[in-house]
């Protein structure tokens, strides 16, 4: 049996990938929530530690915001990043550095 190539990409960026790819073709418009942690991780079969970094990742990405206590809303845009190509490395990098500063204001814009 040959050897079959594996995805050294990690799991969340995995994740990250396919709901990034899910919003920016337009199943998520800008402020409509989505799924929750656990229910996309059973959905996905994953760990919902894994959803928890694709949420960040996509979050510093710009293809989401974060409300605490809300959900996670879609929030890209047209002419808005595109979640920079290597953004699961930039959003492990943030992760590491997270408990030194608090994240970032959001800056999408609800829809009304």
């Amino acid at each position: 049996m040959p050897f079959q190539p594996v995805d050294s990409r990690r799991l969340y960026e995995q994740v990250a990938d396919q709901i990034g790819a899910l919003i920016r073709a337009g199943e998520f418009a800008p402020g409509q929530r989505l799924l929750a942690e656990r229910d996309l991780a059973k959905s996905l079969r994953v760990s919902r530690p894994v959803v928890r970094e694709a949420m960040i990742a996509l979050e510093i990405g710009g293809l989401i915001e974060v409300r605490t206590g809300a959900g996670a809303f879609g929030c890209w845009r047209s002419g808005a990043r595109d979640g920079l190509k290597r953004w699961p490395r930039f959003a492990h990098f943030s992760l590491s550095a997270s408990c030194l500063s608090p994240p970032p204001p959001a800056r999408c814009s609800r829809k009304k």
